[in-house]
C-alpha cells in the first residue's frame, strides 16, 4: 500500500477540477442498517479549498443518513491520482424552489484530503461521462444547479 499523502484542504488544482464535470463517489455510514452507502454524484462543486457543495434529489435517502450522521467521504479520480475527501456535511437547502428539479443542496466542510492511489501508479485517463437526456435540458439543469450551489 502506498504511503498516503494527507492534507487538510483541497489544492487549487482540485478546486479547479471539482466544478461539476467530475464523477464523484459519496460514501456515508447508515447507522440504522450499520452499512456503508455509496452513490455517484455529478453536480459537485468545490467553492474553495475548504468547502465542497453538491446537489441530490430532495427525496434521496442520503439526506436522512446525513441528518443523523454528517460524516461523509467523497472520492474522485483526477490530477493523475485518486483522492478521498473526508468531512462533515450540512444540508443547506432541503428542497429548492424555482428550479426545474426539486433538489437538496449540501455543503461539506473539508477536514482531510488523502491521495489514495496505490503505490507505483498514476492515472493516465480520467473517467468521462455524458448525460443521456435531452441536451438542451442538460444545459439548463447544469446552469440552474451551478447557480444554486454557488449562491448559497
Amino acid at each position: 500500500m502506498a504511503l498516503e499523502k494527507v492534507r487538510d484542504k483541497l489544492s487549487p488544482e482540485m478546486v479547479s477540477l471539482l466544478q461539476g464535470k467530475t464523477l464523484v463517489l459519496i460514501q456515508v455510514f447508515d447507522r440504522s442498517t450499520e452499512k456503508n452507502i455509496s452513490s455517484a454524484l455529478s453536480w459537485v462543486f468545490a467553492i474553495n479549498e475548504n468547502t465542497i457543495r453538491f446537489a441530490v434529489d430532495h427525496k434521496s435517502y442520503l439526506l436522512e443518513i446525513l441528518e443523523s450522521n454528517p460524516s461523509i467521504t467523497l472520492n474522485f479520480i483526477g490530477l493523475e491520482s485518486v483522492y478521498s475527501v473526508a468531512g462533515n456535511a450540512a444540508i443547506k437547502v432541503r428542497k429548492t424552489e424555482g428550479l426545474t428539479l426539486k433538489l437538496a443542496l449540501v455543503e461539506v466542510q473539508v477536514e482531510e484530503v488523502r491521495d489514495i492511489n496505490f503505490y507505483g501508479s498514476k492515472i493516465v485517463q480520467n473517467p468521462e461521462f455524458i448525460k443521456t437526456y435531452n441536451e438542451d435540458l442538460v444545459i439548463k439543469l447544469d446552469k440552474e444547479v451551478h447557480n444554486a450551489l454557488i449562491s448559497l
